[in-house]
């Protein structure tokens, strides 16, 4: 987690995102009238955030303003963006993986996050390479779809409760349904919706390891 920011910083990052978030391209011409703030004053904030990995800046040069936009890092602080974690198997299970791929530049709450598809237990209904987005820190109702951890290794299934025992279900029938012990299966996010196709292509576009070299 990011360390707080001084107030001057933080205001002015605050006014990047609100901006971003009305589908505009900032400068800092526009943030130095939105804050009644000087010039220089400005420069000095972006140039610190920009130190801190939370946003890039891009001189216009011949007198016209610096446009302003916020980084991966930065955009996840924003709650602009949900985080891609890791890839989950619709399949057997596989050792869980937990590491930011990328970022959809989507509206995010802080317990959203996503994880790209592998395998075809869950076919017709989630397919190899989909991004499916679900919710950490809610108990799943019975015949939803989860994302479990279960000695390490993890899978995306139906899940029913039953007493001691949790039942995983594919939505394929080539697959075998689990019965495990409640206790040794960890729910780590209930499904919430699902990018498929060219949309997750495209909202996956920003990946954590951009290049700020175009």
């Amino acid at each position: 987690m990011a360390p707080p920011l001084p107030e001057g910083q933080k205001r002015v990052f605050l006014e990047v995102a609100r901006l971003l978030r009305r589908g505009l391209s900032p400068t800092a011409h526009d943030l130095t009238r939105a804050l009644g703030l000087r010039p220089q004053t400005v420069r000095q904030h972006l140039e610190a955030l920009a130190r801190k990995g939370l946003v890039v800046l891009y001189p216009q040069g011949h007198g016209r303003p610096t446009h302003v936009e916020l980084t991966p890092e930065g955009r996840l602080l924003a709650g602009l963006a949900i985080p891609v974690v890791g890839r989950v198997p619709a399949g057997p299970l596989e050792e869980a993986l937990e590491e930011v791929e990328g970022l959809i530049p989507l509206p995010a709450r802080p317990n959203l996050f996503a994880l790209v598809v592998e395998g075809d237990s869950m076919a017709e209904y989630l397919l190899d390479g989909d991004v499916v987005v679900v919710e950490r820190g809610v108990r799943p109702r019975r015949g939803e779809i989860a994302a479990v951890l279960h000695e390490g290794k993890t899978t995306l299934k139906y899940i029913y409760p039953e007493g001691d025992m949790v039942v995983l279900k594919p939505h394929n029938p080539a697959y075998p349904t689990l019965r495990l012990p409640a206790s040794e299966v960890e729910v780590q996010g209930v499904f919430r919706f699902l990018l498929r196709g060219r949309e997750a292509l495209e909202a996956m576009r920003l990946l954590l390891r951009w290049s700020y070299e175009h």
